[in-house]
């Protein structure tokens, strides 16, 4: 590698490397999160201050700025100046909580002059945008470069017009003091008509009440009342400096040649004139124009959302990297405003609205009024159209669905016909959010509202919670469900059939988003499936009971003749038998006496058994105390060829009848043994800890059961065996019996391979 190419791939690399760094910094740039606090002048209640934070949190993001914005109100009309220089330093002390901010935006003169006047160290150090000011201050943007903003300057002369225009009223009054603000309010106005001749100035007084409303047609006036140094006494038509309220309210109320202005955001001026005036007033504010109880018809001013705009492109522009002082303090634009809701009740309509004006308070649907009828009567028209069509759908599919239903068996024609005749409803779900159409509120007395999960989990019966938990998860995972509950939907105690169907919804990427059904009501269908299921139970009980007493009958004459046969053989008189012999026919007569003994006694245990007359003394046991005499009585008895295992668990107590319990072990004991030719024979028990049970069982390697003998092995007068001894009612009295004891009894096969019968019981 020669020099030259070294010195290349070094600058290669180290170019690749700033531009790695630069785009680092860009990258933390873009992402970074600033904090910027917001103070108005007046209180949180103010109605415009949310529409400007709307718009300025909007026109932020717009700009690429990540914001943190804490909000915070100074309400300068509870305080004079000193207490607002102090109220502005707590609120300094409130927006530094978590950290100094990286700006600071003032929004009115109140706050912003406030703010300046602290003398704290962030309002020198932080760029600080205003916005709204109507008096700015020249002295203080030359000694605070890090200060810039927009100004909203009223204008009097296209306000004091609009009172002609919007209401055919000449006289105009305003509420203004001698504060510092209303003072220099003044002196605009006194400015800004000085070069119209037709406008009256009364700024001063110069004239009378009664003066002003005998003025030439077409001569405008402005006079400013005052809320101070009241002076009742004084009578209307004389000179004076002030008035107080109760001549202000009479003068509105009175006089049809006037109105009033707002010249400035006062609440307590604002609360005075909407109670007392009956006429359409103006606005030279943005602050409370639109407010729900205004009274102010219209305005010339700058909107919130201009004023929010304006600011917000100026912060993001310093944010960026930009300095206050590279900006001039500019106004903000001012239009014409009027408010839909006072105009409408002042005649207006919104065919004779002005034009050019920003209207608040108008709905789409009265802006758009002929457009709204048609496409009501229009989607009424197609909704006709579209309900005869699906009429003549369901007709159609009504009839071939008939022909279809006189097609099946009877039992799917039942459950066709209850699926019919049942409700269904369709259901939507969000998250947890679960969406059921009015339809099915309003069918079980209910207001239509959106529930939870919760909710809807409430009315179905707890023994069927778990059933629709397992549908949700299916749905989630994206197979469809159909599946069978109780619920209480008429909360009034009655439990009804549901059937709930489900499919789930998810986007390009495979992820759950939202699942959809039906909800159908399945009692009539769930009734005859009873009905057919009962039908065929009984079928089945009649069969097994014609099988039992054939058996009885087999099994009962077996033993009787052989007793009867031995014993008239012993009783012939002149019989002569061999000592062996008399004592084999003599124990032949014994064991069949045991026989017969044992089938009668199975016959009164499953009599008292079905009637609940079965005794039961509940103890509390050691599992190894019960365990342990079952297996030394049945290890003598267990055949030969067979070996007999013992497994024991953690030994713990459980509360049974002992008695009882070594019954169906026992019985579970016996039936391994007589159904297994070879291998072995278990006997155990479990400890479960996680539900508190303990698992008592009997497993071999005998012939095992099929299927459909595992569902009936436990039924009445069931044998596998017709040809083995016995009744077929062993398990079934063993089924009764572990139910009284409060237990499970299961039993898991296969076919060729062995059985394990198992007793769960609850730990004592």
């Amino acid at each position: 590698m020669t020099r030259q190419t070294r010195k290349l791939l070094f600058i290669t690399l180290t170019a690749m490397a700033i531009a790695a760094m630069a785009f680092g910094v860009f990258a933390c740039e873009s992402e970074k999160t600033y904090k910027v606090a917001v103070m108005f002048s007046q209180g949180k209640d103010i109605h415009c201050y949310g529409t400007f934070i709307e718009s300025f949190e909007k026109e932020l993001k717009r700009q690429g700025i990540n914001a943190n914005i804490s909000y915070h109100y100074l309400n300068c009309d509870k305080w004079g100046h000193n207490e607002e220089v102090e109220e502005a330093r707590r609120l300094i002390d409130q927006a530094r909580m978590n950290g100094d901010p990286d700006m600071f935006v003032t929004i009115g003169d109140e706050v912003t002059y406030s703010f300046m006047t602290t003398r704290d160290s962030l309002t020198k150090t932080l760029p600080v945008v205003f916005g709204a000011v109507a008096f700015p201050n020249p002295s203080l943007l030359k000694a605070n470069p890090n200060l810039t903003g927009f100004t909203d300057s009223l204008n009097a002369v296209k306000n004091i017009y609009l009172a002609q225009k919007m209401c055919g009223i000449y006289a105009v009054n305003t509420l203004l003091s001698e504060h510092y603000l209303d003072k220099q309010l003044k002196k605009r106005i006194k400015m800004q008509i000085a070069d119209h001749p037709e406008i009256t100035d009364n700024i001063g007084w110069e004239h009378t009440l009664f003066e002003i409303l005998n003025l030439p047609e077409g001569q405008f006036s402005i006079t400013p009342f005052s809320l101070y140094n009241l002076d009742k006494n004084t009578a209307m038509s004389e000179k004076q400096d002030s008035l107080g309220n109760e001549n202000l309210m009479l003068a509105m109320s009175r006089f049809s040649k006037m109105t009033y202005m707002q010249m400035k955001y006062d609440s307590e001026s604002i609360m005075m004139v909407n109670m007392s005036s009956k006429k359409p007033m103006l606005s030279a504010t943005w602050l409370d124009f639109g407010a729900p109880e205004s009274k102010f018809i219209a305005g010339y001013f700058a909107g919130a959302e201009s004023i929010a705009a304006d600011v917000a492109e100026r912060a993001a522009k310093i944010l960026h990297g930009a300095k206050p002082q590279d900006f001039t303090i500019r106004p903000t634009k001012q239009e014409y405003w009027i408010d839909w809701n006072v105009a409408k009740k002042h005649g207006y309509t919104k065919d004779n609205l002005p034009v050019g004006f920003n209207v608040v308070n108008l709905s789409w649907k009265e802006m758009h009024h002929r457009l709204y009828l048609t496409l009501i009567y229009g989607s009424i028209i197609l909704g006709l159209i579209v309900i005869v069509l699906l009429f003549r759908l369901y007709l159609k599919e009504r009839k071939q669905k008939h022909k279809a239903l006189r097609r099946v068996e009877r039992e799917n024609m039942l459950f066709n016909m209850a699926i019919e005749n049942s409700q269904a409803f369709a259901w939507e779900r969000y998250g947890t959010t679960l969406y059921l159409s009015d339809t099915f509120w309003l069918h079980y007395g209910h207001e239509p509202h959106v529930c939870d999960m919760d909710e809807f989990m409430e009315m179905i019966h707890p023994d069927y919670r778990a059933v629709y938990l397992k549908g949700v998860e299916k749905v989630n995972n994206g197979d469809t469900f159909k599946g069978e509950v109780k619920a209480d939907f008429y909360q009034n105690g009655e439990w009804h059939w549901y059937q709930i169907r489900g499919k789930g919804v998810f986007d390009k990427n495979n992820n759950y988003m939202r699942s959809y059904g039906m909800l159908l009501k399945v009692d009539e269908y769930k009734l005859k499936e009873f009905q057919l299921v009962e039908a065929r139970r009984l079928a089945e009980e009649a069969t097994l009971k014609e099988s039992f007493l054939a058996n009885m009958s087999h099994e009962i004459r077996t033993p009787l003749n052989a007793i009867v046969g031995f014993s008239q053989l012993l009783a012939q008189p002149d019989a002569d038998f061999a000592p062996e012999e008399k004592a084999l026919f003599i124990e032949t007569i014994n064991t069949n006496n045991e026989l017969l003994l044992k089938l009668i006694n199975d016959i009164l245990d499953l009599s008292r058994a079905e009637s609940g007359q079965m005794d039961f003394v509940i103890k509390n046991y050691k599992v190894s105390e019960v365990m342990d005499k079952i297996y030394a009585t049945h290890s003598v008895q267990m055949p030969k060829h067979l070996a007999f295992n013992y497994v024991k668990s953690d030994d713990v107590e459980i509360s049974v009848d002992e008695s009882r319990l070594r019954q169906v072990i026992g019985n579970f004991l016996t039936n391994a043994g007589k159904f297994t030719p070879e291998g072995s024979v278990t006997l155990g028990w479990n400890t479960i800890h996680e539900t508190g049970k303990v698992e008592l069982y009997v497993e071999d390697t005998g012939i095992g059961l099929s299927e459909e003998d595992r569902k009936m092995v436990f039924s009445r007068f069931y044998k596998k065996n017709e040809f083995k001894q016995g009744t077929g009612l062993g398990l079934s009295i063993c089924k009764v019996i572990v139910a009284r004891l409060n237990g499970e009894i299961k039993v898991k096969s296969q076919l060729g391979k062995g059985s394990r019968f198992s007793v769960y019981i609850k730990q004592a």
